[in-house]
């Protein structure tokens, strides 16, 4: 008696489609996070067996707070500057907008809305399996970043404690997951993949300028709490670990762009 062929895994769910029709870009995502920490990092024995102590000295201390340059000698203050004041942080968030826009304003532009809703299947639980497809590839990268990081802070003697490695990555991955879900959000409620990208991207800047330049200009500072940048690397993770309340607030603030993502994308007369 012949069995009857097993569909595969990805396609019994949103969650799992998502994540496989997304595979290609996962993949070249982790290849380059981890390319860029490599050739970071071989860097840093030149860095550190070069006294550059004294030309760091001579510059403003408001320059040395925007690039993160106090301790750079060190491996943890290397870092911080060359990896986490901004580098690694953008890539990881222009990865998540670039996909949250997609998940499902994509869906409508390439025609494929319909062939998903077709199914029995509520709205409210694609947004849902969408949003849980983003956060997991999200995590996938994020893993395999904190896994090069560890790697070749060991293999070029940076000496970056493991546990701050992880928390520094843990806390990119928060910050990429609230604005990847937030381009989902924008491209759920308008159903325009271009608009979501480039509003998302904007707002991503914009909270970046928000939490680097509030140091630097005192009626900027009391705003840096509106920023999700500040929550996620303006508190120091690096040198800290983990800073459990920002951790929490921004993973809730996932979770309420995620609700209103569904509410809205239900709402919404998509005109099939």
């Amino acid at each position: 008696m012949k069995r009857e062929p097993t569909a595969p895994w990805w396609t019994r769910s949103v969650f799992g489609r998502s994540l496989h029709d997304e595979r290609r870009a996962l993949i070249g995502w982790s290849i380059g996070l981890a390319a860029t920490i490599v050739l970071e990092l071989a860097l840093y024995p030149t860095v550190r067996d070069n006294d550059m102590s004294a030309l760091l000295d001579s510059y403003p201390e408001s320059v040395k707070q925007l690039f993160g340059l106090t301790d750079f000698a060190t491996g943890t203050g290397y870092v911080r500057a060359e990896l986490f004041s901004f580098v690694l942080p953008l890539m990881v968030v222009v990865f998540g907008v670039l996909w949250g826009s997609d998940a499902v304003a994509g869906e409508e532009d390439r025609g494929t809305i319909d062939l998903l809703l077709a199914n029995p299947i509520s709205r409210r639980r694609v947004v849902g399996e969408k949003a849980a497809a983003v956060v997991a590839g999200l995590g996938l990268v994020s893993t395999v970043m904190a896994a090069a990081l560890v790697l070749a802070s060991s293999a070029f003697s940076a000496d970056v404690p493991v546990a701050r490695l992880g928390a520094a990555s843990l806390m990119a991955f928060a910050l990429a997951a609230v604005f990847a879900i937030l381009g989902l959000a924008l491209g759920a409620a308008t159903g325009k993949r271009g608009l979501a990208r480039g509003v998302g991207a904007a707002l991503a800047i914009s909270a970046y300028l928000l939490s680097a330049l509030g140091p630097l200009a005192s009626w900027l500072e009391p705003w840096r709490v509106a920023s999700p940048w500040y929550h996620a690397l303006g508190v120091d993770p690096l040198g800290h670990g983990v800073p459990v309340g920002h951790l929490a607030l921004l993973v809730l603030s996932a979770g309420v762009l995620t609700v209103g993502a569904a509410e809205a994308f239900d709402r919404r007369d998509l005109g099939i």
